[in-house]
Parts: structure tokens; C-alpha cells; sequence
């Protein structure tokens, strides 16, 4: 059967008429054999790209780029023989095909393409490589060409947003896009502030379920249409440049809320907001955001600006330079559903300090799958090593917020925990469950011949004999008289509950009745490694010792002047998840602190009273609390110098 464009190629060549690289017919050309194909003839098009084609470049240099584009253009050729093969430019080419001799939709063709790509070009590039192909079937040569390029581009761009590696018919979509055209059209000639509603959405300590932060979520209450939710008309914004108005807007109403909320408990709320690539990239985008910042009299450590993993792709030291200045005037960063591009260069370029993991890695077609929390436990372990704040989404049911809690993730987010809410209404609900304000009281254990904390809500209890209720430092305190005892004996287990927040302070009253080497009298296991407070090393130091399963330095040791034996000693010790900084306190007076702590993650025991190494603690603790944050060395100062102003103090009455 003769070919529908053989003689017209013949034709059209010519250096005008073909791509350089690949030798295959180029834009104009394409232009001049449609021109001259028969009247009545109809063919399909398929307007195609690579996905990640960008990603090789930057990765494997230019080079293996070009040996890319000619390995597509001798597979196009091959899989298509006597069809017009078109390379538009990058990595953009467009196959027609005679339809009478190719099915309305050539699947097994495409299969192949696919097929052929991943197994045929670079093994090390087999789960990178695939086509995003949109197909626009049964065109008439009578039709114009242009109109039909876009209706393939369009079609080839929607696979993209939905997964890449596939196809699409046009028409399947045709409606779709003509919603996404409306969408389009209106944000570009009708933009209408007051059409756009910003909600928040709590954002969930998950160790504890207090809200530790919000979700800025935008819906589009778009005329003649039902509300439209931020997934649908995001990515059409973004993909017709209209994105950085809506931006601009979304981030001066957040501050506007910041300003209102200055005299209320939400006066520190940290706000997660998405801003696009675009925004930051233009001049004006990063004016305006200082701007706001300064009309609004709002700190930028308040905002966390989120920007899509797949926004670092492709953009060389453009986005990572525009981020370092964001960085610089004091936002943190947020990789906005990482797992969704997973290029492990972005970690190690861009300066992020947040992770929010990709919502689709939790949701699976059969039922029983484990692999998406499996896939997350991972994620969330390196993330995790590398000193980021996890933030999961999409949590729907308790097995899910259970799991992700345990594997180390910080903050949840899914509608399990509740909906997006108009800025008052969600006021109205989370005010009181405020994690910052919350972990600003303590938890506080009085021995007052009971082991209940002062809300009574962590009890704890013993586990051996002999342990007894004593009298404290100062008259009305109770304490705790242990008596010693082999290695886990005589102790007494709090609820893990006790030390839900990463950063945190312990304080307590000690009174050892003999000098014991490296007897712990608060000592916390956590899923990769513990954390003891030792009263004495038997030498002359008391210790913070932190250890780290996961390091082959695995210990990290803060030392101070150790507890005499029949004298009671104020003992407190910080750590500061955030900085790395752990501080030391002895008798109200800072004695030591060290940087780089690491960052153990999921407590799994809480012990007082000894540990799983040593001989059990002999003496008597007193006054335990627990701040689920970081007290200043002032406050700490003040505490002890309270207890020496009561008149009934047994312990020191000097500075040491």
C-alpha cells in the first residue's frame, strides 16, 4: 500500500525543513506536507513527549540528552514505518498516521513505544524514561493543522498532570478541558478577588492530636459552576501563567489573618501556604511578599512557604537560588508531596527544612496492601536522618495516623482530623487545642503518696518492691525513695505519653543515698536509641548521655559537676529538636551544652529510678516535671531560686 506522505517528505526535505540533530522532519516542514495532502485523506496525530527528559540533561549532561532524542526518533520511525514522523523541538515530536492503515486508537503501538523506551535505551534509566502521548484520532486534512497540534498538546499535557507514562484520547477529555478553557479564560480576563474563599485546615501534632499548625486551603466559588477545590484549578492556573496573581492574593490575606490574630493564642500560629515556582522566580512576586510582611508587621518564620518537588526540576540554579533568598528573610521551606517527582537531588540542593509527603503514596486499589505505609516508613526514616520536620497527608482512619505516628512523622493532615474551615469558624473549634500553648504546661508529678501526674492523666507504676513516699526538698513536697536494686528492679514505668514533643525539658529533685557509676534516674528508650539522666559517673560528673542506634558514634555526652551523696540536687536538662542544642542545668546554673544532638524519634519507655544497664537508682526524686518544649535558662534560674527562698529548703543554700 503506498504511503500517504512518502512522495510529499521527498518533497518538503531540505535543510528549511528538517531538525538538525535527528534529521527528521521539523516544524515547518510538518506545515508544508499538510499543506499538500490529499483532500478527503484523514490521519491521526500524536503530539508526544519524554517525561523526566529535562531530569537526564541535568543529570547526565547534555550528550546523553541528544543520544536520547535520537534513539524516540529512530523508535518513532520504526514503530510508525511510512508515517510522518515530526521532531517540534526539545523533546516534543508528533507522529501522523494515515488512518486507513493504523486503528482508531493504536494501542498496541503505544504499548510498545513504552516497552521499548524503558528496555532498550539505558537500563539505569528504566524507571525515569516513559511517553506522555495525547492522541487526537480521525483529523480531516481539511481542518486546520494548528487547531489540531493544540488539541494534542492539551491532551499530552493532561496525561502529564495525571501520572505521565500513558495516553489520552482528546476526546475523552474534550469536555474536561473545556471546563479547564472556562477556568482559564475567566482567571485571565474576569479575575474576581472576592470569587476565591481561603480555609484552614488544622495541621496535627501526632503524638499527641493537638494542632500544631494550618493548611492554607483556596476554594473558587466560579459563577454558574458548584465550588471548585483548590486540585482542580491550581494546576490550570499554573499551566496558563495565570498562578502568580493568585498567589500574590492568597499570601496578603494570610497575613491580614496573622495581623487580626495578633492578641489571641493563635498570635504565633504557623500557617503552611503552596506558592508556585513562577511566583518566586519574578521580581515582583518576592517584592510583594516582603511587602505583606511588612504592611501586615508579620515574621516570616510564621509562614511556611510549600513549593511542589516537581517545581526543582528542570530549573537548574534558578529555583534553588530564588529559595536561598526566601530562606534568607527567615521562611522555612516545605517540598511540597515529595515522593511525587523522588529526585533525591532535591534534598540535597534545595534549602528546605519540611517535607510534606505526597497524599497518593498512602492510597492503594487492594485493600491489604501494606506497601504504602511501608514506602512512607521509609520516606519518613530519611527524612528524618536528615534533620527534616515530617509533615504526612492524607490521613483517613486511625491505622493510618497510628502507623505514620509510630514510624517518626511529626505533624498529620488529612481530613480525618477535620475539614478545611473559614479562618473564624476554624478559630472557633481549634483555639483550645493549640499545640503551643498546650505543651507550655508541664507535666507535673507531686509522689503525693500517689504516681498520677496533676492532671491525672499519665499514671505511673511500679514494677519491683521497697519503693516508698518520703518528704521532699521543702515542707508540703513528696518524693520518691527508691531502694536500689539489680538492673531493672525497683523502678517505676511512666506512660510514654509523658514525652510526646521532640523538643522538651525535664527537671527534677535528686537526693542520691550512695554514689552509683552511671545509674540512670530518668532514662527514655525510643525506637533508635535512649536518652539517661545520671545523677554521678562515679568520678566527679553528673551526665546527659543520649545514644543513637543508628550513628557508629553513637553516644553523645553532656558532663557537670556530679550530685553528693545526702544532698538534694536541682537537675534539668533541655533539648531543642529544632537547633540541635541540648543544655545541661545543675542547682538552677547552667554546667553544659552541646550541638548536633540527634534526632531520636518515637519514645517507646518512659523509666524512673533506673535504666536496662546499671543497678537500679537508691535515693529519692522529687519534684518531676515535664515541659513538652525548650525553658529558658532564665526560668529555670528562677525555679531554683524559689525553692531556696522557702524557708523550709533542705538543699544548698549557695549557687552550687
Amino acid at each position: 500500500m503506498k504511503s500517504l506522505f512518502g512522495d510529499l517528505i521527498d518533497r518538503a526535505g531540505g535543510e528549511k525543513n528538517t531538525d538538525y540533530l535527528t534529521g527528521l522532519t521539523n516544524r515547518r516542514g510538518l506545515h508544508e506536507i499538510w499543506d499538500g495532502l490529499p483532500e478527503g485523506a484523514r490521519v491521526h496525530c500524536l503530539y508526544m513527549d519524554v517525561d523526566n527528559f529535562k531530569l537526564v540533561n541535568d543529570v547526565y549532561g547534555h550528550a546523553k540528552g541528544d543520544e536520547l532524542l535520537l534513539f524516540v526518533s529512530d523508535l518513532l520511525q520504526d514503530a510508525f514505518p511510512g508515517q510522518l514522523v515530526v521532531r517540534l523541538g526539545g523533546d516534543e515530536f508528533v507522529v501522523l498516521c494515515d488512518a486507513a492503515a493504523f486503528a482508531e486508537e493504536p494501542e498496541e503501538e503505544f504499548a510498545l513505544l513504552q516497552h521499548r523506551l524503558k528496555e532498550d535505551f539505558d537500563e539505569s534509566l528504566r524507571e525515569v524514561l516513559s511517553f506522555s502521548i495525547g492522541f487526537v484520532a480521525g483529523c480531516r486534512v481539511s481542518e486546520n493543522l494548528s487547531v489540531i497540534l493544540d488539541q494534542g498538546d492539551e491532551a499530552m499535557y493532561f496525561v502529564k498532570k495525571n501520572g505521565k507514562g500513558s495516553y489520552v484520547n482528546y476526546e475523552v477529555i474534550r469536555e474536561q478541558l473545556a471546563e479547564q478553557k472556562a477556568m482559564k479564560d475567566r482567571a485571565l480576563t474576569a479575575f474576581r478577588e472576592e470569587e476565591f474563599e481561603l480555609r484552614f485546615q488544622p495541621m496535627i501534632y501526632l503524638q499527641n492530636s493537638d494542632v500544631y499548625a494550618v493548611k492554607a486551603v483556596l476554594y473558587w466559588h466560579f459563577p454558574g459552576k458548584e465550588i471548585l477545590e483548590e486540585e482542580t484549578f491550581i494546576p490550570v492556573l499554573e499551566q496558563y501563567g495565570v498562578i502568580t496573581r493568585l498567589d500574590k492574593m492568597i499570601f496578603e490575606q494570610i497575613c491580614r489573618w496573622k495581623q487580626k490574630w495578633q492578641d489571641t493564642v493563635f498570635k504565633e500560629l504557623q500557617i503552611y501556604v503552596r506558592l508556585s515556582a513562577r511566583t518566586i522566580l519574578q521580581a515582583d512576586g518576592l517584592d510583594h511578599i516582603r511587602k505583606c510582611l511588612e504592611t501586615y508587621q508579620v515574621r516570616p518564620e510564621e509562614i511556611k512557604l510549600c513549593i511542589e518537588e516537581e517545581s526543582f526540576l528542570g530549573r537548574g540554579e534558578k529555583i534553588v537560588c530564588a529559595v536561598e533568598v526566601l530562606s534568607e528573610m527567615g521562611f522555612e521551606i516545605a517540598i511540597e508531596n515529595f515522593g511525587s517527582a523522588s529526585s533525591f537531588k532535591v534534598l540535597q540542593q534545595v534549602p528546605a527544612s519540611i517535607l510534606k509527603l505526597d497524599p497518593r503514596l498512602l492510597k492503594s486499589d487492594k485493600g491489604n496492601d501494606r506497601r504504602p505505609l511501608l514506602l512512607f516508613r521509609n520516606l519518613i526514616g530519611l527524612g528524618r536522618d536528615l534533620q527534616f520536620m515530617i509533615v504526612a497527608q492524607g490521613i483517613e482512619n486511625t491505622v493510618q495516623a497510628g502507623a505514620l505516628a509510630n514510624y517518626g512523622a511529626q505533624l498529620g493532615l488529612g481530613d480525618f482530623y477535620g475539614k478545611p474551615q473559614p479562618p473564624a469558624r476554624f478559630f472557633e473549634m481549634y483555639n483550645d487545642r493549640y499545640f503551643f500553648v498546650s505543651n507550655r504546661i508541664p507535666t507535673v508529678y507531686s509522689f503525693d503518696h500517689h504516681l498520677k501526674d496533676a492532671e491525672g492523666k499519665n499514671e505511673g507504676e511500679i514494677r519491683g518492691e521497697g519503693i516508698t513516699y518520703d518528704t521532699g526538698v521543702v515542707a508540703g513536697q513528696m518524693a520518691l525513695s527508691f531502694p536500689g536494686g539489680k538492673v531493672g528492679e525497683n523502678i517505676v514505668v511512666l506512660p510514654k505519653s509523658v514525652m510526646y514533643s521532640e523538643s522538651y525539658t525535664i527537671c527534677l529533685w535528686v537526693n542520691t543515698a550512695e554514689m552509683q557509676a552511671w545509674t540512670s534516674v530518668f532514662y527514655v528508650t525510643y525506637l533508635d536509641g535512649f536518652i539517661s539522666l545520671v545523677p554521678s559517673d562515679a568520678i566527679c560528673s553528673c551526665v546527659f548521655r543520649m545514644k543513637d542506634d543508628r550513628e557508629v558514634n553513637e553516644w553523645f555526652d553532656i558532663f557537670g559537676r556530679h550530685a553528693v551523696p545526702g544532698e538534694w540536687s536541682y537537675m534539668c536538662v533541655s533539648c531543642d529538636v529544632i537547633t540541635g542544642l541540648v543544655r545541661l542545668y545543675f542547682n538552677g546554673m547552667l554546667i553544659g551544652s552541646k550541638d548536633r544532638a540527634p534526632n531520636l524519634k518515637v519514645p517507646e519507655r518512659v523509666v524512673i529510678g533506673g535504666d536496662e544497664y546499671q543497678k537500679s537508682f537508691h535515693g529519692k526524686i522529687a519534684g518531676l516535671e515535664i515541659y513538652h518544649c525548650v525553658l529558658p535558662e532564665a526560668d529555670i534560674a528562677r525555679k531554683f531560686k524559689a525553692f531556696q527562698s522557702d524557708p523550709t529548703f533542705l538543699g544548698t543554700k549557695g549557687k552550687k
